[in-house]
């Protein structure tokens, strides 16, 4: 398809589900969907503040229950699960909203079914997964009934998510793609014609997604306890070995190996927080102890007790894998490339999406504060611009009453 084609798409002349793609269909029951006049943007605070406004659409049936196309724009995927939730914990919203959290909400309505397909939009500093095509399977794991997936991306196996498919049952199979735009901030050109090819294989309806963070993003962590050098002892502290190889052997030994590792530290973490210090009779000679009382050492000759949150330091922790979170507070010039390639973008999806979210995280610290309001001002406009859509439903200003 030419570019030229596309023009501010609107949804009452152009139904979402009646477009001509060139390979794509929609899914399942679209055609006794209802249509918004004008497509509503939901704008929360906390990413994960979105789902319950994908389930509500899905509840008046302008989503169908099963088999959307989740196109999501951010510097981190979201794509973990929680990792001690009940897999049947999906199938009761007010429950699933309450286990939740910001690195964890987007599997879990793979797990129900309602999104088929997903695409990470990713700008150039993220690096949690390569840009790729793959399948996979997501299902109940047999032997503890969380949700679990066969897909062996590092991203997975280090969060202890990796399971075979014969460990799994109430398999789903989930398609993910992962593209980089924005690549002139490193020199280099965005490939929007292999990205316009992918847009086409995609089924209907689409789910437009936007984290704030897409655009300019920190690590809240780095200079968390900055004059104890927290970040780079924690580093030091959950290191870890890789797994040998890719097989299916090699990965389940490291998962063994690296859930004793995390849930150890885990439970020494949440006791020094409770009582304010390492457990009795510690055995210093023990090398993960004696880093963490190093790490504890540190720490205090800089900040008093009272101001510590040693379970906010295991989260830090947590974070460190084979690559650090993401850290790139973009300047002018850089925005004014990462808002082309956002509306370049817009201009090749072949429909309008049904609905549109977009997360400000920046109470957290990952869009910079000095810039969320020009980026969130700057987003809604190109939106705008290309769609019919409604006035934005602030929900965050809502949460502050």
């Amino acid at each position: 398809m030419d570019r030229s084609m596309y023009g501010k798409i609107v949804p009452g002349t152009l139904n979402p589900f009646e477009c001509t793609m060139k390979h794509g269909t929609p899914a399942p029951g679209c055609s006794q969907l209802k249509k918004h006049p004008k497509i509503p943007i939901y704008v929360v605070e906390y990413h994960h503040e979105v789902l319950p406004f994908i389930y509500r659409n899905i509840g008046s049936k302008h989503l169908p229950l099963e088999g959307s196309t989740f196109i999501h724009f951010d510097s981190h995927p979201d794509m973990l699960t929680p990792k001690n939730m009940p897999a049947e914990t999906v199938y009761d919203k007010e429950k699933l909203f309450d286990e939740i959290s910001i690195e964890n909400w987007i599997l879990p309505a793979a797990y129900g079914g309602h999104l088929k397909k997903l695409l990470w939009v990713k700008p150039p500093w993220a690096k949690q997964i390569e840009d790729s095509s793959q399948e996979f399977l997501i299902g109940r794991s047999k032997s503890d009934g969380t949700i679990r997936v066969n897909c062996t991306e590092n991203y997975f196996v280090y969060e202890c998510l990796y399971k075979s498919a014969t460990e799994l049952d109430n398999t789903k199979e989930v398609g993910l793609d992962v593209i980089t735009i924005g690549k002139k901030i490193i020199g280099e050109e965005d490939n929007f014609e292999a990205v316009r090819r992918m847009l086409t294989t995609y089924e209907l309806p689409l789910i437009l997604d936007v984290d704030l963070d897409f655009f300019s993003t920190s690590n809240p962590f780095l200079n968390m306890y900055s004059d104890a050098r927290m970040y780079d002892h924690v580093k030091e502290i959950f290191k870890f070995q890789p797994p040998k190889s890719k097989s299916h052997e090699d990965l389940a030994s490291f998962i063994s190996e690296r859930k004793k590792q995390l849930d150890r530290l885990e439970k020494l973490f949440k006791h020094i927080h409770k009582h304010k210090s390492l457990p009795d009779n510690s055995d210093l000679s023990d090398e993960l102890l004696l880093k963490v009382s190093k790490l504890r050492e540190e720490v205090l000759k800089h900040y008093e007790e009272k101001n510590v949150d040693w379970e906010l330091i295991f989260d830090a922790g947590c974070t460190c894998d084979d690559s650090d979170l993401p850290h790139h507070v973009t300047s002018e010039e850089g925005l004014k490339i990462m808002f082309d390639s956002f509306k370049t973008f817009l201009e090749l999806l072949p429909c309008a999406p049904v609905i549109i979210t977009i997360s400000r995280s920046t109470e957290d610290d990952y869009t910079p504060g000095e810039d969320v309001e020009l980026i969130q001002k700057k987003v809604i406009a190109i939106l705008g611009e290309k769609f019919n859509c409604a006035d934005p439903v602030l929900s965050y200003e809502e949460a502050d009453d």
